[in-house]
């Protein structure tokens, strides 16, 4: 979706033209931006986090947490749900059509300059990054949270020098790029350890663990298992606003939470989040009690996660096999057994291996195309839940199919999920919006 703010549109056109010139692993375009930028990425301490699934919901409980402890912390995540606004937030407010177009402006005259040195022509993501870095340097910000985009070693946000290096749980995606195994993909995650720093994981697969604690002891950093010193536990039943947690550190941190984001998984991102600002708390002076944490957890807002659009009716940015068994432990954890699925994915996903996930639960599926040319075609989907036994039908748009699946709900007496990819999700939001 194109944003048609006060002079935004056009600009941010000619922005995502830059998606033509495809996804460039590697460093060397960024860094000369930054370079003729002067160095916007070394005006902020940084926490950088990287991980297959989770990390954008680490970055939201980290940012919010240290909002509530008195700072103005930035925030950089991707991609955004309904405006690109959403990627980069000072204090909690995305960024305003005026400094987008500001920062696009500086980037793009410096972009020339590189094209016309070296015929080097400067991606979506890194211009994006850019952007972001811009932004957080002239709002003053001293502090602030960079998710990566893609992998870590090679993607752009990796020229921060961070207080800490933070890896949620690593799994299968993006293979194309990453490698085709486990120890592959956490080789690339792992790249955003820097000489020194200290990292944060949460727990990991045998392999994935094993090359983290190499990379870790190559660069001398200290490397902390959030579960080794974090214990998070529900507290009672999952509830329509989150979930209570009781909360021990080794530190002393103590005490119960209302966690605002539902899934098992969320407590295993929120004890990775205590345990990157308990580090990050050392290094900057400031103290995080469990009332500092409880006030920091009532301002995370981090839609398309296990949200409730309405009591029948939830969405989720689930959109690798990882993410899709999270969903389903979940929904199951809360009482739904059996669902109507409204989903559509990319073309580059693990297809068979979310399809094989929610076919256990889903009685019927409701099949759309995505925005944007990454979509794949939901005849193909459709195609692949049928093998399972079942019933799919298609319908061209999200907003359509998810009409059609609340009629099917009512008439059966289920509830509705929606999930497969981040577009789709950020295409019903932005239904809901309008």
């Amino acid at each position: 979706m194109i944003e048609q703010g006060e002079g935004l549109g056009p600009a941010l056109e000619r922005l995502y033209s830059r998606r033509a010139f495809g996804v460039k692993p590697g460093l060397d375009g960024i860094r000369a931006l930054c370079a003729e930028l002067g160095h916007p990425e070394k005006s902020f301490a940084s926490i950088h986090i990287a991980g297959t699934n989770g990390k954008g919901s680490v970055a939201a409980l980290v940012e919010a947490v240290l909002r509530h402890c008195g700072l103005r912390p930035g925030l950089y995540t991707s991609p955004h749900l309904v405006h690109f606004n959403e990627r980069i937030r000072i204090a909690g407010v995305d960024a305003n059509n005026a400094d987008l177009a500001a920062a696009l402006e500086i980037c793009e005259r410096a972009a020339v300059q590189i094209q016309s040195a070296s015929g080097y022509e400067l991606t979506f993501f890194e211009i994006a990054t850019a952007m972001a870095f811009i932004c957080i340097r002239e709002a003053g910000v001293r502090l602030a949270v960079i998710e990566t985009g893609l992998g870590g070693r090679l993607d752009a946000t990796n020229v921060v020098q961070p207080l800490v290096s933070v890896i949620t749980r690593i799994g299968m995606d993006h293979e194309q790029y990453l490698g085709s195994c486990l120890a592959d993909i956490a080789y690339e995650k792992a790249g955003i350890i820097k000489l020194g720093r200290p990292v944060v994981s949460a727990a990991q697969a045998p392999e994935a663990e094993a090359v983290l604690r190499k990379i870790a002891a190559e660069n001398n950093s200290t490397l902390i298992f959030a579960p080794d010193v974090v214990s998070v536990e529900r507290v009672g039943k999952p509830l329509p606003a989150g979930q209570k947690v009781r909360i021990e550190t080794q530190r002393g941190l103590s005490g119960q939470v209302l966690l605002p984001l539902g899934g098992n998984h969320q407590i295993e991102n929120l004890g990775v989040a205590i345990a990157a600002l308990e580090i990050v708390a050392d290094e900057i002076g400031v103290s995080i009690d469990a009332e500092i944490l409880r006030g920091g957890l009532s301002l995370v807002r981090w839609p398309g996660r296990m949200q409730h659009l309405k009591p029948n009716v939830l969405l989720d940015a689930a959109h690798n096999a990882d993410g899709a068994k999270a969903l389903v432990q979940s929904l199951r954890g809360q009482g739904w057994r059996k669902v109507i699925l409204v989903t559509g994915m990319c073309s580059d996903k693990d297809i068979a291996g979310v399809v094989r996930v929610f076919a256990g639960m889903a009685v019927a599926v409701y099949c759309c195309a995505l925005p944007g040319d990454r979509s794949l075609d939901p005849e193909i989907l459709a195609d692949s839940y049928r093998q399972y036994g079942v019933s799919s039908t298609v319908i061209g748009d999200p907003v359509s199919a998810l009409q059609a699946a609340e009629v099917a709900a009512k008439e059966r007496c289920l509830p509705v999920v929606i999930a497969g990819s981040i577009f789709l999700a950020g295409a019903v939001l932005a239904s809901y919006a309008a």
